[in-house]
Parts: structure tokens; sequence; C-alpha cells
């Protein structure tokens, strides 16, 4: 079958395909996802080179897992799992070799693009110190756009739950941010 022709199946048969030795499905999915798992690992790992990195590994790691997958939970949902798994990994590592390193010169950059950057690197910080599941619901539903319902789903959790976690997190950031002089 054509790889066009695989954009139009479903996520659960891809994954059937796969499982049966299609390895073309997995492209589909790849492709299907990268964006989305970029985008993730961009907002954990704070470096877009790390990010890559990262993303390479989740497919990585899709591979050799998705033929255990029991269809427990959607696709993408095990795949925002392996994500957020492996950008844990990734940040855990880097804390312990961050006590060897000396601290990044932000260069020649205009002023303007420094305090901007450094606004945006301040408000990441503050997004990855909330509480797990706040943090989580924050991302897929400000950086990723899922619906409430689908956050909902991607979590294991109620609806109102989301709402809840999504509130508490937008109201402890806006308070962080105030308090550190952050405007964006």
């Amino acid at each position: 079958m054509e790889a066009m022709s695989l954009q139009d199946i479903s996520d659960e048969d891809l994954v059937k395909r796969f499982k049966a030795g299609d390895v073309v499905a997995l492209d589909a999915i790849v492709q299907r996802y990268q964006d989305r798992v970029f985008r993730l690992a961009s907002v954990w790992l704070f470096d877009p080179q790390l990010a890559a990195d990262a993303a390479q590994e989740v497919f990585l790691r899709s591979y050799k897992g998705l033929g255990g997958f029991r269809f427990g939970s959607t696709t993408y949902t095990w795949i925002y799992r392996v994500t957020k798994n492996v950008c844990h990994e990734f940040n855990r590592k880097r804390r312990i070799e961050s006590l060897d390193t000396e601290p990044v010169d932000p260069g020649k950059a205009p002023e303007g693009e420094v305090v901007q950057a450094d606004a945006l690197r301040r408000v990441r910080e503050l997004v990855a110190r909330l509480p797990e599941r706040q943090r989580d619901v924050f991302l897929l539903r400000v950086f990723e756009e899922f619906s409430v319902r689908e956050t909902a789903q991607a979590l294991n959790c109620r609806e109102g739950t989301v709402k809840t976690l999504l509130h508490r997190a937008s109201r402890k950031l806006k308070l962080d941010m105030e308090s550190m002089g952050v405007n964006l």
C-alpha cells in the first residue's frame, strides 16, 4: 500500500499493521506525531537541539515498544507518555551534567532579544516548576491545543479535573510571573 494512503488510516489500524510486521505503518505514525512530540520536548527541555534528540529517542522507543501496545489508551496518549518519560530522563541527565559545567554566555544578541529570550526562559522555568499534573494539563491545553475532553483522555482523568488543574496552573503562573516582573 502507498505511504500516501497510510495517512488516511486510523492510528489503531496503523499500530495493528506495525504489529503484523508492516514497518511502513510506523513511518506514518511518526509523520503524524513528530511535530507534536518535538513541540512537547521543546517545552520540557528548553533546547531545540535536545528536543530533536529526544524526539528521535521517542520514536526509537516507539519502534521497540509498540509491539507490546495493548490498546488501553490512544496511540497519541501512549506516545505522549513515552515523550514525557524521555524528556524527564534527559532533564535528569542534564541536571547531573550541569553541576560540572560553566553558565553559557548569552552572546552579543541585541538587547531586546536578550530581554525577551530571558523572559521566555523564566516562563518555561515557571511552567517546569508547576506540580506535575498541573504542568501536564497546561502543556496539553495551551501548547498542544487539546480540548478539555482530549486532555482528560490523554491523562486518564475527568474533564472537571482538567478544568480545575488548568485553572490552578494558570493562576499560579500569573502570580509567579507578576512577582518576577515578567511581561510577555
